[in-house]
Parts: structure tokens; sequence; C-alpha cells
């Protein structure tokens, strides 16, 4: 049996998983009203498949994003291996420094486009705002 990074690369494309997941979704949606055993274990991992190349793509996109946007690195499929450990992760640490590395990245001099979660860096620049426009209010309050 061919793994992912075998028969994909150490990426993949939005479209093979948009793919992956509707061929999982349609086999599910067939054994809906599964009676026997094996046909509850084999749809609930079309099930586990479906939640998880659904969670891979809202990685990818959202928090891991890449500068060209159409394809996602096959590195996080190994935070998903046990849905039970996956909120063991510092998700938001993990963004964090990979937003600042593309950072980084884009300000080198041969660097074109940033990737990264970009929201993240709107909602850092805007609460450093704030913290400012509260400081010095407060900063010009007391010496007025």
């Amino acid at each position: 049996m061919k793994t992912c990074k075998d028969e994909y690369g150490a990426y993949i494309g939005y479209k093979t998983l948009k793919d992956l997941y509707e061929d999982h979704l349609s086999a599910a949606t067939r054994l809906i009203d599964a009676h026997t055993t094996e046909q509850i274990q084999e749809r609930d991992s079309h099930r586990t498949a479906c939640v998880k190349w659904f969670l891979l793509y809202l990685v990818g996109c959202l928090l891991f994003g890449d500068k060209i946007n159409k394809r996602i690195e096959l590195i996080y499929l190994t935070t998903m291996k046990d849905n039970a450990t996956m909120g063991d992760y510092s998700w938001g640490g993990m963004t964090l420094a990979y937003l600042y590395h593309c950072l980084y990245e884009v300000s080198l001099p041969n660097g074109k486009a940033l990737g990264g979660s970009t929201t993240l860096l709107m909602v850092i620049n805007s609460v450093t705002l704030l913290n400012l426009n509260i400081f010095f209010g407060f900063f010009f309050l007391v010496i007025t």
C-alpha cells in the first residue's frame, strides 16, 4: 500500500484533497444504513477519513498556507494520527512561529509573497495599535 508521501510527494493539491474528501464522504453515505459490524466499522473509518481530510484543508488554508496557496504540506497529517491527541498540540504557537518564518522569508531580498496566516498578522497589528493608543492616551492624560 502506498503512503500519501509516496503517492503525492510532500504536498497535496486542494483539488486532490477535495476528491479524497468527496470519495470518503460518498462511501460513508452509501453505508448510512449499515447493519453488520464490518459495514459499521467501514462507515466509521470513512467518516474519520472525511474529518481528517477536512481538518487538513482547514489547517493548510487558514493556519499554514504557502505562498502559492494551491497546496498543503502532508507533514500536518502526522498531527492527525489520533483524534484524541490533536488538542495536545499548541496550534497557536505553531501558527505564530510559521507566520514569523514566512515574514522572515518575505523580508529577504528575493522574497516576493507572504505565506502563513495573514489574518493572524492583522489581528496582532490591531491589538498592538490598540495597546499603543491606550498607553499613549493614558500617558497624555497624566501629562495634562
